[in-house]
């Protein structure tokens, strides 16, 4: 081989290698959570593509980012429409859907679902490495430790809160809201009860446990259902007598990420 050759074979072999290590530049994502962690670390035009839940006020913080971007459902064949580079699905979800996408050449990503902060900003990093976004990944996280910081209670706890969603489901032991109660210096009534991490209370339990905040989306029931209507029940207003009633969008503590400081920020301003 001649060394012009050699030469020009190494020139091809760099620009393939350069060419595999350009970020994607058409991505999707199929899952709520991840949606929203790559609608704040994407570049401009880089996200094609994000669940339809991305889009609904009532499940997204970050719908209007998502307004003018295609919403796709679990198929292939909505995800395939887009031209992906890259599909990043929720772990052990869609498998059919994911199957069909990789099979069609397609590159697949799969990343776990956060219960926590700590594994919020794990994903964040991973994230931002798959989209080749390293430096926003590491601001985010940054942000969200130093808010963190700012907002953290540092004595023993100092209150009771219970935590009603829809069809009195609550957040007991193990859960994301469990955490940010414990870290805003609240104690946790469906902990104390014995209540998994996503059990269900009776309103019985809740006036019997007497507790000092009730949070609660109190916008749920603006479409009355039977799955929220115990926030305009009588019981409820008995509450109110003596314990303060917080109203929390719940669609901040669906997932775990930078919209979870926001919980914390209205659970903070709950002490005062």
């Amino acid at each position: 081989m001649t060394l012009r050759l050699a030469a020009a074979v190494l020139g091809l072999v760099l620009a393939a290698g350069a060419a595999l290590a350009d970020p994607p530049r058409r991505v999707v994502t199929v899952n709520l959570c991840l949606d929203q962690l790559a609608l704040r670390l994407a570049a401009p035009g880089q996200l094609v593509g994000v669940s339809y839940l991305a889009r609904d006020p009532r499940t997204s913080v970050l719908a209007d980012r998502a307004r003018d971007i295609p919403g796709v459902r679990p198929t292939a064949e909505s995800i395939l429409a887009l031209k992906p580079d890259l599909v990043i699905f929720g772990a052990m979800a869609h498998a059919n859907a994911r199957r069909l996408v990789a099979a069609a050449g397609v590159q697949v990503l799969e990343l776990p679902w956060a219960e926590s902060l700590e594994q919020a900003e794990s994903l964040i990093e991973r994230m931002a490495g798959a989209l080749g976004r390293d430096g926003e990944g590491r601001a985010l996280v940054a942000s969200m430790h130093e808010r963190q910081q700012q907002l953290a209670w540092t004595g023993p706890p100092t209150a009771t809160a219970a935590v009603l969603e829809a069809n009195l489901r609550t957040s007991g032991k193990g859960s994301l809201m469990g955490e940010l109660l414990g870290m805003t210096g609240y104690r946790n009534l469906a902990t104390e009860l014995g209540i998994s991490a996503y059990g269900r209370f009776s309103l019985e339990a809740v006036l019997a446990g007497q507790p000092d905040v009730i949070i609660l989306d109190e916008d749920s029931n603006a479409d009355p259902a039977r799955a929220t209507a115990f926030v305009d029940h009588p019981a409820i207003r008995t509450l109110a007598r003596h314990a303060r009633i917080l109203s929390l969008p719940m669609r901040y503590a669906i997932c775990a990420g930078p919209e979870n400081l926001d919980v914390l920020q209205k659970l903070r301003e709950a002490h005062r």
